[in-house]
């Protein structure tokens, strides 16, 4: 499976570079167009082998040489629509095609390559807002969550919930810091993070168990795995759990508020076959609202079924991918089938899937926003059924 997936990558990389190639063919003859192009695809597949690793490297070769080259593999699929849109418009324009002296022998030739360059520059502009701009803005969403026959010491309980942080070469620690600033200004009674801590490997566990101890909260911090965090899944929860942070690997434990109290449970790993809803749930005294911490949004029905009150989950990303102002409905995740970002309801049951605050994969977010949930529980007999 591995090959075929790198055999795809390839394939789908030599797609992202056609555009490309044809745009520099109205500034270069078409031969060296072409020399440019797999020059390009090669330095391209070459980096990208190093997000499986994430090996550490220097904040200037990430800054002034990974960085641009995913913002060129961006600019070369954004710009194969925007050629639909740059054809017409190139028509009209009486601009070279290629090269004196190359493919010079009809206007319709000039004009395509022409409309290449102009989408390909439309594309990096688009491309470069989303590895250096959108990636960079967090978005904090409060929303009320519903819980039957809340205790009143409960409602209005705050939880700040952050998922798929990433911590790596492209979001650093420091950047993590900032986003664990940002979730104690909050002032949260809880806070909850639901795994795929960090990109890859285990060269940055000592710095994500770092952010993670930067979280503060009345009632404290819990923390569940995802798949990203498996490669040496011991090591990674001795490094936070020696911080002081609970890792929650099929178990749960209680808070209490006032008389009341609130029970936090969290599922482990799916992708390595450590999970067990049932064992999770186990044992959980009757009568008290249930948190459920789960990487994948997949268990929600299970949980449902189990009489879970609020699950919470990432791993979607919000689909990192979506169009500009209606990445709701359309961006990755959806495309996929998945729930994509925000609260579901099923029964009594509810469901946040947040967008995350990394990227996994191109460093990059097009439409979608990294996010940190503020989920305020409410009595759902004080807020309208609607909700």
């Amino acid at each position: 499976m591995r090959r075929r997936f790198f055999i795809a990558v390839r394939i789908v990389t030599a797609l992202g570079h056609i555009v490309p190639i044809l745009a520099w063919c109205a500034i270069v003859p078409w031969w060296a167009a072409i020399a440019i192009g797999v020059g390009f695809w090669l330095v391209t597949m070459w980096r990208i082998g190093w997000l499986f690793g994430d090996p550490e490297r220097p904040r200037w070769v990430v800054k002034l040489i990974d960085e641009p080259i995913f913002m060129h593999w961006g600019a070369g699929f954004l710009a194969l629509p925007l050629l639909l849109i740059g054809i017409p418009l190139a028509f009209a324009l009486s601009v070279g095609g290629c090269a004196p002296g190359a493919l010079t022998a009809t206007a319709p030739s000039m004009s395509f390559s022409s409309a290449a360059l102009m989408s390909f520059g439309f594309g990096l502009v688009i491309s470069g807002w989303s590895t250096w701009g959108r990636r960079r803005f967090v978005l904090v969403r409060e929303v009320e969550v519903p819980i039957e026959s809340l205790s009143r010491d409960l409602d209005g309980y705050r939880i700040a919930h952050l998922s798929d942080l990433h911590i790596g070469s492209y979001d650093t620690k420091a950047r993590g810091l900032e986003w664990a600033e940002q979730a104690n200004r909050l002032n949260p009674d809880l806070v909850l993070v639901t795994g795929d801590l960090v990109t890859s490997g285990t060269r940055y566990y000592a710095e994500v168990a770092e952010v993670i101890a930067a979280l503060r909260a009345k009632d404290g911090v819990f923390v569940s795995l995802g798949n990203h965090d498996q490669w040496d899944a011991p090591a990674l929860v001795s490094e936070i759990e020696k911080r002081g942070v609970r890792v929650l690997r099929n178990e749960w434990v209680t808070v209490e508020r006032g008389a009341a109290k609130l029970c936090v449970a969290g599922l482990d790993d799916r992708y390595t076959k450590r999970d067990d809803i049932d064992k999770t749930l186990a044992g959980r005294p009757d009568g008290v609202p249930t948190v459920l911490l789960s990487h994948y949004p997949d268990y929600f029905s299970g949980a449902a079924e189990r009489g879970v009150d609020l699950t919470l989950s990432g791993h979607t990303h919000g689909g990192q991918f979506g169009i500009p102002f209606i990445s709701e409905r359309a961006n990755f995740a959806r495309m996929m089938g998945q729930a994509s970002r925000g609260l579901y309801r099923r029964g009594k049951s509810s469901l946040y899937v947040s967008s995350g605050l990394g990227t996994t994969g191109p460093p990059m977010r097009l439409g979608v926003a990294p996010e940190i949930a503020l989920l305020v529980l409410r009595d759902r007999a004080n807020i309208p059924q609607s909700s």
